[in-house]
């Protein structure tokens, strides 16, 4: 019942709804398992049927540096099946609970693929230019910095899911990068949320 009242789930045609609930698997936690571990491959999206979890991530400080912390109801791990790159973060387990995990394969064929909207670059700067879209760019700061779209707004990925509430939800959100994986992830954190994206195709490389 969660799940269905998230917008991007809403989105998904009816087979498709019906097959990934078929393929979701329950698996029982207990508190302090690390459900994903940093720098691993990406294998499993999940979502939290009970209990909650805590995201953190382990930089140069030998302090983790906690991100988020999810509930009943929310999803993650689908950044690294998104962008094909190693898990960024672990996620622990703060209570013993429930989970819903879907493949990577599945993942990819029944929720990601159907949500991602791509579009040319002439297709995109003709919407930002007649006001119903704007550029977001994901990037690092210093990478913004070294050179962007006209217009666009810097958004690293890193501070999507804490600053989405303050993005336009009247004009549709073009999300970019350098190859177009990152905007990709982007796309679809905002898709959960109920805010219109798209994806520049090819990032900026490509453009």
């Amino acid at each position: 019942t969660r799940l269905l009242q998230r917008p991007s789930f809403q989105r998904l045609p009816p087979a498709n709804l019906q097959a990934l609930f078929q393929r979701l698997a329950t698996i029982t936690v207990a508190a302090g398992d690390t459900v994903i571990r940093q720098g691993e491959a990406g294998d499993y999206f999940y979502v939290i049927v009970e209990g909650r979890c805590r995201i953190a991530h382990l930089g140069a400080s030998t302090q983790p540096l906690n991100l988020a912390e999810f509930g009943p109801g929310d999803c993650f791990g689908e950044e690294a099946l998104i962008a094909g790159l190693p898990r960024n973060a672990s996620a622990t387990m703060l209570t013993a609970g429930k989970l819903k995990r879907l493949a990577r394969s599945d993942f990819e064929e029944l929720l990601n693929e159907p949500l991602l909207v791509r579009l040319d670059r002439a297709t995109a700067q003709a919407q930002v230019d007649a006001g119903v879209a704007h550029w977001l760019d994901v990037r690092l700061p210093t990478e913004f910095e070294a050179g962007h779209l006209a217009g666009s707004l810097n958004l690293p990925l890193k501070l999507l899911r804490l600053k989405a509430s303050t993005l336009d939800r009247q004009r549709l959100q073009i999300c970019v990068c350098d190859t177009g994986r990152r905007a990709a992830v982007a796309a679809f954190l905002l898709a959960q949320r109920g805010i219109s994206a798209a994806v520049l195709a090819g990032g900026l490389r490509g453009s």
